[in-house]
Formats: structure tokens, C-alpha cells, sequence
């Protein structure tokens, strides 16, 4: 494995597809306790913001697995000299833990999603042991409900936790999740792979994929609710850009 890449903004490991879902096995198998976070051009306009950017930094820098999720992201570093061996986006890492690793012995617990789509997925795998539970709008804002749900995923004693509710949501659970000594387990923020996993969205062809437009193939599906957001990353692109420029490089950014 290379070394991890520090972008400044959060680091990446440099992993192919297999090498990350075996460390994953490793990690449920072992008994290792940690998560999964996949930063996009979305995340990191995030953590480049001054509101609140320095503890999400922190919660990325301490993941188990940083994985590249955007072919954007993967450009600007390109055009700065390094590569990434392969890009992991969390529908796709998803898509292979449900289809190729995950069997009858694994404990899964799905946070976030309907329970039409939970049980969407459990009739399509109904070898695996699959628990469920989607928190109310909102939920990382009440301490009340954030402690009953993590009191609920370590009574289940799950061996992987899919996150599906959201960036920065999702990343900020599973850090304090990680941090409950009950908790034995691997944590993936997913954002909204599970929609994708039983066919609610779709992804792009490959070959607007290969061209760094899935963006925009999403964007055409859902212009309510994704345009603002993809307008907002867009625009955030070049600040994104100078700020791993100016890391690669060994400069203070």
C-alpha cells in the first residue's frame, strides 16, 4: 500500500478497489473498531469553510479509510503531479461489500433510508442479517437521540454499520460511534449508496463517467435538490484547487 496522500484539506489513502474491502474484512473480523469516510469535491468545500471546518478536519484525519470519491478531486491532484491508484466511490464500494464480502456471519446495521428501501435490500440479499433504523430530520443536532441511536447499533453488536444520512451528518456519528467502547464494529459513510444498491437512483454510464460528468448526469435527475448544491461545489472548485496546490507543494495554506 503507498502512503496516504495529505491534500491539506483531509488526507487520502492511496488503495485499489480489493485492497479496501480486504482491510475492511480485516477490520470486522479482528474486532477493529473504525471508519470509512469518502471525500468528494462536496466534503472538501466543506472542511475548507471556516464555520466549524477545523473538528470535521479532525474527524477525517482519524478515519480508518479516506477514499477518493470524486474523478474531479482525482484531476486536481492529477494536474498537481500525484495520482490516485483508483477512485472508490461509496456506491461502488457498497455495491461490492453487499454483492462479493459481506455473508451470512456479518451483523449489518443500515442507519438512515426508508424502511421500504431497508427492505428492498434485505429481500435482494436475504442471506444477510440486516437491522435498520432511520433517525428523524435533523437527528445530529439532539444529543438525546444521538446517544439512543448508538445505544441501539452497539445492542445489535454489528459487525458493519452503513451510514446513509448525510455529510457532515454521517461522518460526525461515526466518530462518536467509534468512540463508545461498545462498539466493535467498521463504520462506512455511504451518503446515498443504498438508493443506489436497489435501483431507487441510478449512476451514470461509464462513459459520462469517464468524463467527470456524473455530476451533471445526477444533477439532470434531481435539479431541485441537487442544483444549488452542484452550483456551490462548482464555484468553490478553484479555492479547492489552490488549496491542494499549495499542500502538495509544502506550502502553508
Amino acid at each position: 500500500m503507498q502512503e496516504p496522500l495529505n491534500i491539506g484539506l483531509c488526507r487520502l489513502d492511496r488503495l485499489k478497489m480489493a485492497c479496501a474491502i480486504k482491510h475492511i474484512r480485516s477490520m470486522s473480523e479482528n474486532g477493529t473498531t473504525g471508519y470509512v469516510v469518502t471525500p468528494n469535491v462536496d466534503h472538501l468545500q466543506r472542511l475548507l469553510s471556516k464555520n466549524g471546518a477545523s473538528s470535521l478536519r479532525e474527524i477525517y484525519q482519524n478515519a480508518e479509510l479516506s477514499l477518493c470519491d470524486s474523478r474531479v478531486l482525482e484531476l486536481i491532484i492529477k494536474l498537481n503531479g500525484k495520482k490516485i491508484p483508483e477512485i472508490i466511490a461509496g456506491s461502488t464500494l457498497t455495491e461490492k461489500l453487499f454483492n462479493d464480502d459481506l455473508h451470512a456471519n456479518d451483523r449489518i446495521f443500515l442507519v438512515g433510508g426508508t424502511n421500504a428501501t431497508a427492505n428492498k435490500i434485505r429481500a435482494l440479499y436475504g442471506d444477510l442479517n440486516i437491522e435498520h433504523h432511520n433517525p428523524s430530520m435533523g437527528f445530529i443536532y439532539k444529543d438525546a437521540e444521538v446517544k439512543k441511536l448508538i445505544d441501539l447499533v452497539c445492542l445489535n453488536n454489528p459487525t458493519h454499520v452503513f451510514l446513509a444520512v448525510g455529510s457532515p451528518q454521517q461522518e460526525i456519528l461515526a466518530r462518536k460511534l467509534c468512540q463508545d467502547r461498545r462498539f466493535k464494529g467498521v463504520a462506512l459513510c455511504i451518503g446515498a449508496s443504498l438508493l443506489f444498491l436497489v435501483g431507487e437512483e441510478k449512476r451514470a454510464p461509464q462513459w459520462l463517467q469517464s468524463l467527470r460528468l456524473e455530476w451533471l448526469y445526477r444533477m439532470l435527475q434531481s435539479p431541485v435538490r441537487l442544483g444549488k448544491r452542484y452550483l456551490s461545489n462548482a464555484l468553490a472548485i478553484p479555492a479547492i484547487y489552490w488549496n491542494i496546490k499549495n499542500s502538495l507543494s509544502g506550502r502553508r495554506v
